[in-house]
């Protein structure tokens, strides 16, 4: 009876230890998704700035690829001059 407890106490130890390493890594996918569209935004900062200037005639690629980002991401119904002119205020 005691090996059967002993087993049974092992085996929900590990699973505790498979659902704490689970969450880390989860953790760790969210901070890298996180970093990574900060990085979209912050390098379309530059074609943002010509959006504006040009009043929406020239589109730089960046530009372009941040505004689907943040589209997908925040599900915004904001139009593109609204986002780019949020983009040159990051930091």
């Amino acid at each position: 009876m005691k090996s059967i407890l002993f087993v049974l106490v092992t085996a929900l130890s590990m699973n505790a230890m498979a659902l704490e390493i689970t969450t880390s890594v989860k953790i760790t996918q969210a901070n890298q998704a996180e970093e990574d569209y900060k990085r979209i935004l912050i390098g379309a900062q530059d074609d943002a700035a010509m959006f504006i200037a040009t009043d929406g005639q020239v589109r730089g690629p960046n530009l372009q690829a941040a505004l689907e980002a943040v589209r997908h991401v925040n599900r915004t119904t904001a139009n593109d001059l609204q986002i780019a002119e949020e983009i040159l205020k990051l930091k």
